[in-house]
């Protein structure tokens, strides 16, 4: 008896800018590959903003990591962490199905082009229509 995955599409909404929490949706997608699930990211507002090129390697931590900084980098360090565009990339070339979209209003609102962001992205999408089309994965997630 097989049994079909129960988790083949994803979609994830990004907004919060934090080095940690690119962190963590760079490490779902790690995971999710794994299980060779299609993944669509949508980066929008801050998280989006933390995408230009001057900015995606600076950290920006949240607070709440300021009392284990210095353990924190020692094990990302160990884990050969070097910087976060790297670590955006090997989780999206991790699998075979993983886009990373801008959000079109957020580029519209902030008058920031994808020239200005990580080559990372794969163009820009407008966010009703992500959702629209995130009500057919299995699940959906935001960050």
């Amino acid at each position: 008896m097989t049994h079909e995955p129960a988790l083949r599409r994803l979609a994830i909404e990004v907004t919060r800018a934090t080095s940690n929490n690119l962190f963590q949706v760079a490490t779902l997608i790690r995971a999710a590959t794994a299980l060779e699930v299609s993944i669509d990211v949508l980066f929008r507002d801050e998280a989006l903003l933390k995408l230009r090129r001057g900015r995606i390697n600076v950290p920006e931590w949240s607070r709440a990591y300021a009392p284990v900084m210095a353990e924190l980098a020692e094990r990302l360090k160990a884990a050969e962490f070097t910087d976060m565009e790297s670590f955006l990339r090997d989780a999206k070339e991790h699998g075979d199905d993983v886009r990373y979209w801008a959000c079109s209003e957020t580029l519209a609102d902030q008058r920031v082009s994808l020239a200005e962001l990580t080559s990372l992205l794969d163009g820009e999408r407008d966010r009703k229509e992500f959702l629209a089309d995130a009500q057919n994965a299995d699940a959906v997630l935001t960050f």
